[in-house]
């Protein structure tokens, strides 16, 4: 059966993800999640041994003064080009 859970969106666009969760995938502050788009579905996911790495970008990307917007289209762009690669490739 599945789970279905509530969460109330800020002004700002933050979300808070129930302690149920958080504790099932082992999320704690600082940690970064993934939200990948299949169709019209969000997915959930933790990021594992990538956070240093992430870490290190979001460094380069804040000294770099490149907006917001134009990294999202850059970071879009990229997931879609990947996971149409990843996908045709099972084919």
């Amino acid at each position: 059966m599945a789970e279905a859970y509530v969460c109330k969106v800020t002004s700002v666009g933050q979300i808070t993800l129930p302690k149920e969760i958080r504790d099932e995938l082992n999320i704690r502050g600082e940690d970064f999640i993934i939200l990948e788009k299949i169709g019209e579905t969000y997915f959930i996911k933790k990021v594992g041994g990538e956070k240093s790495i992430l870490n290190k970008i979001r460094a380069k990307v804040k000294k770099s003064g490149i907006t917001r917007e134009k990294l999202a289209r850059i970071l879009e762009e990229t997931s879609e080009d990947m996971w149409r690669k990843m996908h045709e490739s099972l084919r």
